[in-house]
């Protein structure tokens, strides 16, 4: 049954993909039942995979596959809930993209790959908090590089050959600044939870993504008081945002390649 929903995911959001695409190249108004249609089934079918996933596993084997295969819901279900708005079809084939990059992942990772954790309703909300921080702030960190594209198009004056199919630059960059807000704060309350739920966040196994994690949680905040206070916008804080971004991924991610890959 999983093999099967991960393969009609796949196949849903490379229809996705190609109607979407479609849709640049023709009429702004082609086939957006078709988009709406196979997106909402390869999300659907998405969640329930994962569903399935965690209940085969007993919830104890958040390997990387099974939390990159989480990190592309949550990215995919954001980008459904912007509709079709210009800025959220433009990143929609990078983010069903990186979907079914993790859905194959998945398939051929075996379920109980990586170490177990011990269940425990303050270390599940402490995953839970990281997982959902980190795609927030990983949909900014797309925002931002949306904001450099449209950035270059309009100094090439290339923009208006493509007006119909681009979003207005404000709404971008407002809507980035909403998720940067947003995912800073829900990294606040995960990092507050590790150190309340996870034994010993600064031990020799858990320094490495604690001490990036602070050095990232401490950027993002850099970067909206400064917008709040002194108006910082454009491409310092793209820049900024990435490179805040990197550290998240390394202090998650970099960690659970060795773990999980390397040691395992």
């Amino acid at each position: 049954m999983i093999s099967f929903l991960l393969m009609l995911s796949i196949v849903s959001y490379t229809m996705a993909v190609v109607f979407t695409g479609q849709r640049f190249a023709a009429s702004p108004r082609w086939g957006q039942r078709r988009i709406q249609v196979s997106s909402a089934v390869a999300v659907f079918t998405h969640v329930l995979s994962i569903a399935l996933v965690l209940n085969e596993t007993g919830f104890r084997h958040f390997n990387m596959a099974a939390t990159l295969l989480i990190i592309a819901a949550l990215l995919s279900i954001f980008n459904l809930s912007r509709g079709l708005r210009a800025e959220a079809n433009l990143l929609r084939p990078v983010i069903f993209t990186f979907a079914i990059f993790s859905l194959l992942l998945v398939a051929v990772t075996p379920l109980r790959a990586g170490h177990a954790i011990t269940v425990q309703p303050g270390v599940t909300l402490h995953i839970g908090l990281s997982l959902l921080a980190f795609s927030i702030l990983a949909l900014a960190a797309l925002y931002s590089l949306q904001l450099l594209y449209l950035n270059r198009l309009l100094k090439q004056r290339k923009a208006k050959a493509l007006s119909d199919n681009l979003p207005p630059l404000m709404t971008v960059e407002n809507y980035f600044f909403r998720l940067l807000t947003v995912g800073t704060g829900v990294l606040t309350l995960a990092i507050v939870s590790g150190f309340l739920f996870v034994e010993n966040m600064f031990a020799p196994g858990q320094l490495h993504k604690t001490s990036l994690s602070l050095v990232a949680w401490l950027t993002f905040n850099g970067i909206l008081v400064v917008h709040y206070w002194r108006g910082l916008r454009g491409k310092p804080a793209v820049i900024i945002t990435l490179i805040a971004s990197l550290l998240l991924i390394l202090a998650y991610y970099g960690s659970r390649f060795v773990r999980d890959v390397l040691l395992a």
